[in-house]
């Protein structure tokens, strides 16, 4: 049985509004038509040069670039799921994730093929297929590599593609494949269906009802399922996307005024990363109507901050891991009435999008769903991926299925969550379960310690990890980490110890700069940690 390739929302797009602007990028517009030129060629140029069909995924090397998005999309034309590496990743990681995803097929834009040099050196004895859309003649650093093969503009675009239209998938083909970090430090490839992205992106054109007048963001990386989100609802609704320039990502105040952009997604760091900026001043951002968060804590303190900026925007806190494709959950803030359900200073993360599940388990067992009820949550639906790519351990492990109320067998996502119900508004997250620590014997959610922390100090930009550690889950205390606040570490060690038992005071503070953050955006608690010597 066939089904809808992802990629048809941008196709129907481009021939309802071709000469409508699609993408911004390098500093120009492109309209639906030029992108789909660009994605057939490519398309067809995989269709011709590599017509395996036992190569079902293609790598894409290439950052923010009209090249990097028509290959995306010209490869899911060609039938294949995407693979996306990160000239912002340690070289190595890259390597790991080609490795491992087995790919023949590689497609570099002008800005990585340097890298790129690094990146095949790698591969000595493997041939792989690589297409280079910005080069006329093969560069100088290709002829080092004989073992592979090299395809450029002229070999590229031809007057008659092959490719028209996107093929249409077989029942549970791959649109894309994402790494993300393993617990034995070896990325897992989460893969993800035409059929469950179609799914969200049906569930989001509903929710927010877009455009094609809007204006999208794209602030992350392709590497971060976020940018799945940001791409094909856009194209969906026949709207433009605007990709954030690399060195305005976390200060992307001008960009969103430049462009007057009208739906914005990211992390909440940058939030507070432009309050210290002082960039997030009242009716800032007037043009935006959607301002999305997700991937990791809200605080009330963010979205308050950002509601004042944004006057004119309606604000979600959304929820959801890469294995549940991009975001499964959501609330709404409700000025007025939302600060006064907040947990622990954090806005909650809502119920699950209609056609999920999402349930408490505890011992692997549900629980009901009743004030204060906690534990992990596990996500079932038509958005919950099959597992990880090639690895059926740990497909096992986070993976499990059950038998539901109405005797039918249900599939079931462990998220590592840690999460609380509230009546009232749904889930509120409290914390990974692995960052629920014993200290002396007592279990301790390390956010509830960043709450104080944050509200002692008066600063938004705290973190508290356990340390030093003592096997199984335990450890001997906690550190904290603080910046920008006024205050000394003996004053806040004492507020702190006037609202905290005294095994969860931190057993000392760290002054920072800034916190480290990932390439999503996200603090970097490993870095934290690797500071302290582990």
């Amino acid at each position: 049985m066939s089904r809808t390739n992802l990629a048809q929302w941008f196709h129907h797009s481009s021939l309802t509004h071709p000469t409508h602007p699609a993408l911004y990028a390098e500093g120009r517009i492109y309209t639906y038509s030029e992108l789909l030129n660009q994605v057939i060629q490519i398309a067809s140029a995989l269709e011709r040069l590599d017509p395996n069909p036992e190569h079902p995924t293609a790598a894409v090397f290439a950052y923010r670039s009209f090249t990097a998005y028509a290959s995306v999309l010209g490869i899911l034309y060609g039938g294949k799921g995407y693979v996306p590496l990160n000239p912002n990743f340690p070289m190595a990681r890259n390597v790991h994730i080609a490795t491992l995803s087995g790919v023949e097929i590689m497609i570099l834009d002008e800005n990585c093929a340097k890298a790129g040099h690094e990146l095949l050196s790698h591969f000595v004895h493997k041939s792989l297929t690589v297409l280079l859309p910005d080069h006329v003649t093969r560069p100088e650093w290709s002829l080092e590599f004989s073992q592979h093969r090299f395809f450029c503009q002229g070999d590229i675009f031809v007057s008659v593609p092959q490719v028209q239209t996107p093929k249409p998938c077989q029942e549970g083909a791959i649109a894309y494949v994402l790494f993300t970090s393993g617990s034995t430090g070896v990325p897992k490839g989460v893969m993800v269906g035409h059929d469950h992205v179609n799914a969200f992106v049906t569930a989001m054109l509903e929710r927010y009802q877009p455009t094609p007048e809007d204006r999208f963001s794209q602030h992350s990386d392709l590497t971060f399922d976020a940018s799945v989100y940001d791409q094909f609802v856009c194209w969906a609704a026949g709207a433009s996307l605007y990709p954030i320039p690399q060195n305005q990502r976390m200060a992307p105040a001008a960009f969103i005024k430049e462009h007057a952009l009208t739906f914005w997604e990211s992390v909440p760091s940058v939030i507070m990363f432009m309050k210290r900026l002082y960039l997030l001043q009242p009716g800032v951002f007037p043009s935006l109507r959607w301002s999305i968060f997700g991937g990791e804590q809200l605080t009330q303190a963010a979205v308050e901050l950002w509601q004042k900026a944004a006057p004119n925007a309606r604000i979600e806190n959304t929820y959801g891991p890469t294995e549940g494709t991009i975001c499964i959950t959501g609330y709404f803030w409700q000025p007025g009435i939302s600060e006064g359900v907040c947990h622990l200073g954090a806005v909650p993360i809502g119920l699950p999008y209609a056609g999920q599940s999402a349930a408490i388990f505890v011992d692997e067992e549900p629980v009901a769903l009743e004030d204060g009820a906690k534990g992990e949550l596990c996500l079932s639906g038509s958005q919950v991926t099959p597992g990880y790519w090639q690895n059926p351990q740990e497909t096992k492990r986070s993976y499990f299925e059950r038998v539901n109320e109405a005797g039918e067998l249900q599939r079931w996502y462990r998220s590592g969550d840690l999460v609380l119900w509230k009546s009232a508004v749904g889930f509120c997250y409290l914390d990974r379960v692995d960052r629920q620590l014993k200290i002396r014997g007592y279990r301790v959610e390390l956010s509830e310690i960043e709450h104080v922390l944050r509200q002692v100090a008066q600063s938004d930009h705290v973190a508290v990890v356990g340390w030093p550690k003592v096997g199984g889950g335990n450890v001997t205390g906690v550190v904290g980490f603080v910046c920008g606040s006024k205050l000394t570490d003996q004053e806040i060690l004492e507020q702190c110890s006037q609202k905290l038992p005294y095994y969860m005071v931190p057993r000392r503070l760290m002054r920072l700069d800034q916190l480290p953050l990932n390439a999503s955006g996200k603090i970097d608690f490993l870095k934290l940690l690797e500071g302290l010597g582990e």
